[in-house]
């Protein structure tokens, strides 16, 4: 990763704008753009990015979201896509170099492949033990949470997305019926949050499986996200 001193630091002025009522800033960051992690970041994430400078591939209408400062990142090497995250602006750093255009498209092609496509694994919490959230939009979850795997990197690690109470279900945020989901513990149905899609090491254990009648619904999802 480039040095702090080669960035530009993302700041209220630069990075996002603030709600009239004095809320949260907004993301701003278009698809493309070349960022990298802040050293926070880098010091609290547990699933890190291999060396290198990253892309924001966040979904266009993410920037018009009038109470976050969400986003999608990604690693593309000469090999593709080797890392996917999602996190709030501010623990990003703009780089002074050109836009890369076609990486949203580079990262759909990833998505709903693999041998380990529809399994649900738990990869356990993104931020280290102890991190403070007060500022990041790094999606919050115990060591129970279930994922997922809607893809695969072109390193082999696993494209998942998290399960949520279907609570407020979204275009992206497909419902899953509780009898399309095999993994024990399970009694509701749950929503699949594609706006907080990782990469996760290969090496995570699997704990069930989406059933065939639950996976229509994902997969129309998650092309119409991944092609915006």
């Amino acid at each position: 990763m480039r040095a702090a001193a080669a960035a530009v630091l993302l700041t209220a002025a630069t990075m996002g704008r603030t709600h009239p009522t004095g809320g949260t800033l907004l993301a701003t960051l278009p698809p493309g753009t070349i960022v990298d992690l802040t050293e926070h970041a880098a010091e609290v994430l547990r699933f890190l990015p291999p060396d290198g400078d990253l892309v924001v591939v966040v979904h266009p209408s993410a920037l018009r979201a009038t109470w976050s400062a969400h986003t999608q990142v990604a690693q593309l090497g000469e090999d593709g896509l080797a890392w996917l995250g999602a996190l709030g602006e501010e623990m990003l750093v703009s780089l002074d170099a050109p836009p890369d255009p076609g990486a949203r498209a580079a990262c759909a092609s990833c998505f709903l492949r693999g041998a380990r496509l529809w399994e649900i694994v738990r990869p356990g919490a993104l931020l280290a033990e102890g991190a403070a959230r007060e500022v990041s939009t790094v999606y919050a979850g115990s060591d129970r949470r279930p994922w997922i795997v809607i893809g695969e990197a072109d390193t082999g690690d696993l494209l998942a997305a998290p399960l949520n109470d279907a609570t407020n279900p979204k275009w992206w945020t497909p419902v899953v019926p509780r009898a399309a989901l095999s993994f024990s513990g399970n009694v509701k149905d749950s929503q699949v949050e594609l706006a907080h899609a990782w990469s996760l090491p290969a090496s995570v254990v699997s704990v069930g499986v989406v059933a065939p009648a639950g996976r229509g619904a994902v997969e129309r999802a998650v092309r119409t996200y991944a092609s915006g």
